[in-house]
């Protein structure tokens, strides 16, 4: 039983939803099987460990049955039961945190007829609306639940009022349609980005007519204003969609769950590092800032912990910006702050781009040997550094034999978004051929070297994504001037 999928559900609940969940198999409302809940306080018991030493089916069947033989049918039966309550416990923790809460004790005062209640009811949940600052999909959500309740309301008591209740709710429901096309739209040119997928956003075209037309009816509404500006920041990229974007972000950051606060601050961090990879260089120091504003706001975390992409990735900006000293104490400082169990591997991949950078080669060879490349992340990010680490060694052999097996890594891997794939290809293809004419330097004449760097340069200048085209460009500008100086 160590095995079965009802450890796997409780071994992810905290201590506190063990206690409720506990709690709720022994409310008779609920459940009065008295065998699960034995189960149930026993597995309490063993929480957090759930090991085959405590949870074995014969372990289990001896604790809860100490007189009878071993049944696996019936064991397995009370696995089935206590899993539905299990269910049932999700079901209502989700019910109790559900933002239409009110509308539903509406609807069965309605059904009830409990008119004076009802309406009472009814004003203190227009006012909870009106006073809330939050102007999100939740939001509009809930003022069409509430405009339908109350326009059902009328009909049935006062079918005669002058009542808005139905155009409150037309109206709400516009901003709701327009916000979550353009939510969707935005999320799904970021996934193209990533993953080479087709995905077809249907009546979005109508959607940006409407903002196009009818802007005035839509100004009052922020997040309707922000994803606009996002979905013409990815559509249009450029530095000033990118600045127009962040700005009525940040005018209305207030407006948004910090779920939703997390997630735009990641497309506006994506975006820049898609147009850092087309050496729109500018973009760095934004993403910088970006990692910053967010980091003193704890934005980067998860369950408690920074997630480790964003440990990465603000490794990796602030590397490119020059800021050695920062980087190193932000890796030493912040590995504690990772999940432990991603916080050795996250820890030694950037260590080794920190020692690279500082021209500790050898420590970089070292401690990739340690990484685990399970995440398509690592493996990418790794082979690009290794790739670079052999260059600066002169580790020529070795080198090509890397770019030759990651282009058979590239024919391999499909789901790899062309742009992603192509930055890659571009800098392996790149990176082989500067090498070939570093090993061959001190054997070609004047003109020869000349001329190869040359093409090499035009190659670079007229290839569009290359990743560490930055590093790239400068080993191309050292093996130039060391020709000069050997003349």
């Amino acid at each position: 039983m160590q095995n079965h999928h009802l450890l796997d559900l409780l071994n992810s609940f905290s201590r506190k939803e063990m206690t409720r969940f506990v709690e709720f198999s022994r409310s008779p409302y609920h459940h009065k099987h008295e065998m699960t809940q034995v189960l149930i306080n026993y597995l309490d018991k063993c929480y957090p460990d759930f090991s085959e030493r405590l949870c074995d089916r014969k372990v289990i069947w001896k604790r809860l049955f100490p007189k009878q033989a071993f049944d696996s049918s019936k064991l397995a039966l009370l696995f089935t039961y206590a899993w539905r309550l299990c269910e049932n416990f999700l079901i209502e923790e989700q019910l109790a945190q559900h933002p239409q809460r009110e509308q539903w004790l509406l609807t069965a005062l309605r059904e009830r007829r409990q008119w004076t209640i009802y309406e009472r009811q009814l004003k203190k949940s227009k006012k909870a609306l009106t006073q809330t600052i939050l102007r999100d999909t939740d939001y509009y959500r809930q003022v069409m639940a509430l405009a339908e309740e109350a326009n059902e309301f009328y009909t049935v008591w006062e079918p005669q009022a002058q009542d808005q209740s139905l155009v409150e709710k037309e109206h709400a429901l516009d901003q709701y349609y327009v916000l979550e096309k353009l939510r969707d739209a935005v999320q799904l040119q970021m996934r193209r980005q990533i993953l080479r997928d087709d995905y077809s956003a249907r009546l979005l075209e109508g959607v940006l007519e409407e903002l196009r037309l009818n802007e005035e009816a839509y100004r009052e509404a922020p997040a309707v204003q922000v994803y606009y500006q996002l979905y013409r920041m990815m559509d249009e990229p450029s530095l000033a969609a990118y600045q127009a974007a962040l700005a009525i972000f940040q005018e209305n950051e207030h407006c948004f769950r910090l779920q939703e606060l997390t997630a735009i601050y990641n497309y506006l961090q994506n975006f820049c590092i898609a147009q850092i990879n087309r050496n729109e260089l500018p973009f760095l120091r934004e993403l910088f800032g970006l990692y910053n504003a967010q980091l003193a706001r704890q934005l980067l975390h998860e369950g408690g912990y920074l997630i480790e992409w964003h440990y990465k990735n603000i490794v990796t900006a602030a590397l490119r910006l020059g800021e050695l000293a920062w980087v190193d104490h932000f890796i030493e400082t912040q590995k504690d702050a990772l999940a432990p169990a991603a916080a050795e591997n996250a820890y030694r991949f950037n260590k080794a781009a920190y020692c690279h950078a500082v021209g500790e080669f050898g420590k970089v060879l070292e401690l990739l040997t340690q990484v685990e490349y399970s995440d398509l992340r690592y493996n990418l990010g790794a082979k690009a550094l290794l790739l670079r680490t052999y260059y600066e060694l002169d580790e020529f052999e070795a080198l090509h034999a890397l770019v030759e097996s990651f282009r058979q890594y590239l024919q391999r891997n499909r789901l790899l978004a062309d742009s992603r794939r192509s930055g890659y290809y571009h800098l392996f293809r790149l990176t082989r051929r500067l090498a070939k004419l570093r090993a061959n330097y001190p054997y070609l004449d004047a003109s020869q070297a000349t001329q190869r760097l040359a093409k090499i340069k035009t190659d670079m200048e007229q290839t569009g994504a290359i990743f560490n085209r930055a590093w790239l460009e400068r080993k191309l500008e050292a093996l130039e001037k060391s020709r000069k100086a050997e003349v």
